[in-house]
């Protein structure tokens, strides 16, 4: 359907550079556009930075609720694969979804630095639990997405979103969040978490939460202008800032 498919161009990117090698992932419902501005970023200081498009997104919604959130993670092991041939040093940033599958993989993979934008934990739906929204699924297959968090409002009419929620889809999310909390004691990696203080979508309790479970060094930086998407909301420019200078630290032991 026409309202699926926004004015970006939802496809992966490649932005060559020298090291380290950055994996950029997107959040739930969106595309790679969402995070081109970072990586652009990244990119003006000299990293190599690759974009990756999540399984079921940058297409319709229809494809959203056939994936398993096993696809997501394998996309993201392939593109750190796919990094690690042309770089020797390592990163993955991501946003929201893409923030929880950083880590998640961060867990099993030496990677040697993670920033975390907008980092969701555990799970709630209206109370439901994933196994009830699967079931949900099959009578209410999709609801409307209604409103947004962000704040800057050019920002927002520009990115590509779904318009339509796949109801399975958001049960799989569901179940690969409490997946990923199981597996916070195990990110040893360097991380920086970027969040919102007026985030809607993920309250800041939540980021705190997750900071707490990890098992390695970690910083938490609060942004004080928008909402949930703030590598293109109103302080983006400080996010964008934030995570080059983490990426630029020297690896853990020869600082």
């Amino acid at each position: 359907m026409k309202e699926d498919r926004a004015r970006p161009e939802p496809t992966p990117f490649f932005l060559p550079g020298g090291e380290p090698g950055i994996l950029l992932i997107h959040g739930f419902l969106t595309a790679p556009d969402e995070v081109r501005p970072l990586g652009e970023a990244l990119a003006r200081a000299g990293m190599t930075v690759s974009g990756i498009r999540l399984r079921g997104h940058g297409t319709t919604p229809e494809d959203l609720a056939a994936v398993h959130w096993q696809d997501w993670v394998a996309d993201v092991r392939a593109g750190l694969a796919e990094l690690r041939r042309q770089r020797q040093h390592l990163g993955i940033a991501g946003v929201s979804l893409g923030a929880a599958l950083a880590l998640y993989v961060a867990a099993e993979d030496p990677v040697e630095r993670v920033v975390a934008f907008a980092t969701p934990g555990g799970f709630a739906f209206h109370g439901l639990p994933p196994g009830w929204l699967s079931h949900l699924a099959r009578v209410i297959p999709y609801l409307p997405k209604i409103g947004s968090d962000m704040h800057d409002a050019a920002a927002r009419r520009a990115r590509f979103i779904y318009r339509r929620i796949p109801l399975r889809a958001v049960a799989e999310l569901g179940s690969f969040l409490l997946a990923m909390d199981a597996r916070l004691p195990d990110v040893r990696v360097p991380t920086l978490l970027v969040h919102a203080r007026h985030d809607h979508a993920v309250p800041p309790r939540v980021v705190r939460q997750v900071a707490a479970r990890l098992g390695g060094p970690q910083q938490l930086l609060w942004l004080e202008r928008g909402g949930h998407t703030v590598v293109l909301d109103l302080d983006r420019e400080r996010a964008w800032q934030a995570a080059r200078e983490w990426f630029e630290r020297p690896p853990e032991g020869m600082e």
